[in-house]
């Protein structure tokens, strides 16, 4: 038994763990190109890059490593029907019940890393992303200046262009900002940086001139020549409030009583209750003939699985419309896959089946 059971833990947990950095890998460098590019584009700053990258692998790792499990079980043990060795297996007078009680050993885990991600992390790591996108949408600050090209801000409302630079002196300047309201052209003759008392980096425009126009009805341009205009550079940040439901500790969660927040709790709940459920499900889904491939089962398991998660976000939006009962909230979906799971194995207790 002890070497049925290293053989069957070491198989699945290969596959799952090959399958879990298939996913991770495309769906990280997706990600990652396409900031990357936003990076070398002007429009994202490249201080955030890791950051975000970061933040979300954390969000892909709730969803990969059940769906890693489930594949994981369903490819190893179709390859052991394709090799007869299920028929082995069975022959020695193993059920489904012995083999499920040895894959257990690897559900169980799974259901508490899931737990852990979905109750802790990943709010945490949406709180995180949240001040991210917080800090990128009210900043203001250009952090480099380089002649002969674009620099813009790190919201996007300002740019700055500068034709030639000389140390700390800049010629020809060419500024442009705007918000819902109005646009501002302004152009300069030359500038210097300097810093206050509080070591707040300014820029020193001269001789230079501002050309502002409104968004109104009755547009209005108007248009002023100076002599010399200070510009802040950075300037400090609205302070952050968090009123995401998605980024709230789960004890928060858990005090408070709207249906949106209950309803992001028991989701909450649903992902680990259904690690649980896929890995179980997985086992009986792995069934085929000697005579099929070895990933015979992989469409119907792929169909199984993204219809079981597509459920799970029309019954959260049942509750949220209040379609469903508060009694019944979200579980009733996972108490339907659970009865599912033991007529299966009821029907198959004594004997590891043959399916087609």
């Amino acid at each position: 038994m002890k070497i049925l059971e290293k053989y069957l833990l070491k198989e699945i947990l290969g596959s799952s763990l090959s399958v879990f950095l298939i996913f991770m890998v495309i769906l990280s460098s997706n990600t990652a190109l396409r900031l990357i590019e936003e990076a070398s584009a002007g429009t994202f700053p490249t201080y955030l890059l890791f950051p975000v990258i970061f933040v979300k692998i954390t969000q892909y790792s709730i969803y990969i490593i059940p769906i890693s499990l489930f594949f994981g079980i369903i490819i190893s043990l179709g390859r052991f029907y394709n090799s007869n060795e299920m028929a082995v297996i069975s022959s020695s007078g193993q059920s489904i019940f012995n083999i499920a009680a040895i894959i257990n050993k690897i559900i169980v885990p799974s259901f508490f890393i899931v737990a852990l991600f979905s109750l802790y992390l990943t709010p945490s790591v949406i709180e995180y992303r949240s001040k991210l996108e917080h800090r990128l949408n009210s900043e203001e600050r250009i952090e480099e200046i380089k002649p002969g090209r674009f620099t813009s801000s790190q919201n996007g409302q300002a740019t700055f262009f500068v034709q030639s630079a000389d140390k700390d002196a800049l010629k020809k300047i060419f500024l442009h900002s705007s918000n819902e309201a109005e646009s501002t052209v302004e152009n300069a003759k030359s500038a210097t940086y300097y810093k206050d008392q509080n070591d707040q980096r300014f820029i020193l425009l001269k001789d230079g001139i501002i050309t502002e126009t409104s968004f109104s009805v009755y547009a209005d341009t108007k248009i002023t020549e100076y002599e010399e205009h200070g510009l802040m550079l950075g300037k400090e940040l609205v302070s952050f409030e968090n009123n995401k439901f998605e980024a709230k500790s789960t004890y928060e969660l858990f005090m408070l009583n709207s249906i949106a927040a209950r309803a992001e709790f028991q989701a909450r709940l649903m992902l680990p209750i259904a690690t649980l459920i896929l890995g179980f499900l997985a086992i009986p889904i792995s069934y085929s003939s000697p005579r099929k491939g070895r990933y015979d089962k992989i469409f119907l398991g792929a169909l199984v699985y993204f219809l079981y998660f597509i459920a799970m976000s029309v019954t959260k939006k049942m509750f949220l419309l209040e379609l469903t009962p508060d009694f019944l909230g979200l579980w009733w979906l996972h108490l339907i896959m659970i009865g599912i799971i033991v007529k299966i194995y009821h029907q198959d207790k004594n004997s590891i089946p043959r399916r087609q």
